[in-house]
Parts: C-alpha cells; sequence; structure tokens
C-alpha cells in the first residue's frame, strides 16, 4: 500500500466515522464544553439538550435541580425569552479525566441585555460538572452552577 493510499484509507475510515456520528457529538470534554458555550450563545434549548444525559441533573444558580435533558433545555426558556445578545465564557481551573469519565470546574461569567431595554446585564460564577463518554460523544451527568457575590472575591479565590 503506497502512502497516498494510506493517507486516502484513514480520510475514508474518517469520514464514514464522521457520518455515523450525530452531527452534536463532542469528541472531548473540552469540546462539550465549548458546546455549552455556543448553545447558549444561540439561545439553543436543544442544542442544549443533546449535551446531557437522559439521566442527567442540572442545578441551577438560582438553587432550582432540573432532571433530564428537556427540563434542564426548559430551565433557560424564562432566561432566553427575558434577554437576548448572550456572551458565555466558562474558564476551568481544573479537571481530572479518569477513564471514560471527567469533572471540571472553574469560574463563568454570561452577558446579555434585557429584552425590554436597557444595559448590559453581566453575572459571574462558579461552576463544577461531570460528564461521561457515550457513544454518542461526550455528554453532561451533572452540572452545578452558583452565582458568586462578588466577582472580585471568585477571581481571587482560584
Amino acid at each position: 500500500m503506497t502512502r497516498n493510499s494510506v493517507f486516502a484509507a484513514i480520510g475514508g475510515i474518517a469520514i464514514l466515522t464522521a457520518l455515523t456520528l450525530p452531527a452534536y457529538a463532542q469528541a472531548t470534554p473540552d469540546e462539550l464544553a465549548k458546546a455549552f458555550e455556543k448553545a447558549v450563545i444561540a439561545e439553543d434549548k436543544m442544542a442544549i439538550a443533546k449535551l446531557y444525559t437522559p439521566d442527567a441533573v442540572s442545578y441551577d444558580p438560582g438553587g432550582k435541580v432540573h432532571r433530564g435533558p428537556n427540563a434542564i433545555a426548559d430551565s433557560w426558556t424564562e432566561f432566553f425569552d427575558g434577554f437576548e445578545g448572550f456572551t458565555v465564557k466558562l474558564t476551568e481551573h481544573g479537571s481530572r479525566l479518569q477513564g471514560d469519565t471527567n469533572s471540571a470546574w472553574g469560574l463563568w461569567t454570561m452577558s446579555a441585555t434585557p429584552v425590554a431595554g436597557g444595559d448590559v446585564v453581566t453575572w459571574n460564577g462558579r461552576y463544577m460538572d461531570v460528564s461521561i463518554k457515550t457513544n454518542d460523544g461526550w455528554r453532561y451527568v451533572a452540572d452545578h452552577a452558583s452565582m458568586a457575590a462578588d466577582p472580585d472575591a471568585a477571581s481571587a479565590s482560584q
């Protein structure tokens, strides 16, 4: 087999693999975090739902618990209805990958403009999440977000 035919075969396998995986499959935990950011910026609840396992649980900054992808996606409805022009940034401060399970933690910042008008609102907080590698790529099993009482204190406690 020539070098070009080996590269062609590898390229063909990569294309077939890409075609058999769902369009939303995330190959790494980092890609999962980036997909979450993109879904929030796009205000796409269905894209958010696809990032979670069927038995996932999410603890939101307000203290509510949401179970399952649809409930987690629906928890964003009021937020997306009340604000527009989202930006979001997850800043990972640490993670531990053990086999097909990853845990990560860090700080998040999100900004948006009220639909009713007014200045941009910025929120800051902390997060912890657990994700697993599934046949459909990496998915969140659990996440917990909390608000930072003082953005300067959150940054200082890294």
